[in-house]
């Protein structure tokens, strides 16, 4: 069952789930069905109606020839029969040397249909009205018999010139149908394999073709949604910059106005022996600076949105989504560890796309992890111009049945109102883009883990 479903073209099981209505999807199976079946039969129905043109011309022309064969015999051996004094000797000498037989019955009959020499067919000399003699309308012909045990054949006379006596070959219809069909039977293997090899051209042009389109609608559908989400990423973003900017003049003001009013709690004896009011400011402040902090992580993702190269420090692209993603972490009680002792030289690249990259990687570990999870992050400099990244998770895994679905656009694992499909779609395309590559691997119940292989050659166009 495995190698079958390794034959499986990808299309088989595909559905159009980025329809919104059923009527309007794309079953590549049906397609690929009708393709084969309509190219089967134009591919086969002449090769049937010229196998049995052939079937039946052969057979009417080896019928002739037959025929046409005995009518020969018959005339000549009568004619010769003819002229012997003795003509029943005569006749018996000629059927003794033509070697008679089950295939090449040869006697002779009287008017009455009396038998005057030994046949295969119908019995010895002498037996009477064996031989139905109302097939002899003519001076010699060709006919259709049945034996007395019923064997169906075919019976070729010649009435023997001056006398009252009938020259008669009869063969088997069985023979005569062997004759034709057998040496076409022989032709029906090859016609077998003809369409067996036929049957397989057809079907692997019909799999490439559809599994073709399947593959440029993948990537159009996937391309499309990459875009939407592009953009509605950056109008997000645009949103972020704006609300920190909004957020950051009150900021400013709260505190300036702390500060002012730590200040007269300082200078005034009445409020500074107050061991409340000083502790109080001091925390406003320090929200401040925690929001600060918040607005100036906002404006540094907004600024990525657009994608732009620039010098990147991966390490510090690593600790700013992990900055941003702290709260969630505390929530979950995620032990969070980096292993990042190599010395990695900045490299050129799209930072808005590493960020959003790690951004979707750690939110899924995050997805899959219950409290009291752990994160862990490993950065290694592989070789020279390559940096390899894991991101590796204790979380509920990943089925085998499902870890070849997970880059597909529209495809989770999660429950219906949570999550799109399109988290690890999109990183996917991402890391592509920038010319690395991503590899999986998981075991149910166990946990996950995500490589990343990532160009850092300097100077080149790791861009989209």
């Amino acid at each position: 069952m495995k190698r079958l479903k390794k034959l499986k073209p990808a299309f088989w099981d595909h559905r159009d789930i980025a329809g919104s209505h059923s009527h309007t999807t794309f079953n590549f199976r049906r397609k690929w069905k009708l393709l084969v079946l309509f190219t089967s039969f134009m591919a086969l129905l002449p090769l049937f109606v010229m196998t049995l043109v052939d079937f039946s011309l052969t057979r009417r022309i080896i019928e002739d020839e037959v025929e046409s064969s005995m009518s020969k015999i018959l005339s000549s051996a009568a004619a010769s029969i003819s002229f012997s004094k003795d003509l029943k000797k005569s006749a018996l000498d000629y059927i003794v040397h033509s070697d008679a037989g089950e295939d090449n019955d040869i006697f002779v009959v009287n008017e009455d249909g009396a038998l005057l020499t030994p046949s295969f067919y119908y019995g010895r000399p002498g037996t009477s009205d064996i031989f139905n003699v109302n097939l002899f309308n003519e001076n010699s012909g060709i006919e259709e018999d049945v034996t007395p045990k019923g064997k169906p054949v075919i019976a070729g006379y010649a009435r023997i010139p001056d006398t009252s006596l009938i020259f008669v070959l009869v063969k088997s219809k069985k023979w005569l149908t062997d004759l034709w069909l057998k040496p076409r039977l022989k032709l029906v293997w090859y016609l077998a394999v003809s369409i067996v090899l036929i049957l397989l051209s057809i079907m692997g042009t019909a799999t490439y073709l559809v599994g073709r389109i399947h593959s440029t609608d993948r990537k159009r559908t996937e391309a499309l949604r990459h875009a939407e989400y592009a953009k509605k990423l950056a109008s997000i973003g645009r949103l972020a910059s704006g609300v920190a900017h909004e957020i950051n003049n009150p900021l400013a003001i709260i505190n300036q106005k702390t500060g002012l009013i730590l200040d007269l709690f300082t200078l005034r004896e009445d409020f500074s022996s107050d061991d409340r009011l000083i502790p109080l400011a001091n925390d406003v402040l320090d929200a401040v600076t925690r929001c600060g902090g918040i607005t100036r992580r906002l404006l540094d993702f907004a600024r990525h949105m657009e994608p732009s190269i620039e010098p990147v420090d991966i390490g510090e692209v690593v600790g700013q989504v992990l900055a941003f993603l702290k709260k969630d972490a505390e929530r979950q009680s995620i032990t969070i560890s980096v292993d990042n002792q190599d010395v990695i030289p900045d490299f050129e690249c799209d930072k808005g796309s590493l960020q959003q990259i790690f951004l979707n990687l750690i939110e899924n570990a995050f997805a899959a992890m219950e409290d009291g999870g752990q994160l862990t992050i490993s950065i290694k400099l592989k070789e020279k111009d390559k940096l390899t990244i894991t991101v590796s998770d204790n979380g509920s895994g990943i089925s085998i049945e499902d870890i070849d679905k997970i880059f597909e656009p529209f495809y989770s694992s999660k429950d219906d109102h949570w999550g799109t499909g399109l988290g690890l779609s999109i990183t996917y395309g991402l890391i592509k883009e920038i010319g690395g590559d991503i590899m999986v691997k998981s075991s149910l119940g166990k946990g996950t883990r995500f490589t990343l292989t990532i160009p850092i050659t300097a100077g080149t166009d790791n861009g989209r």
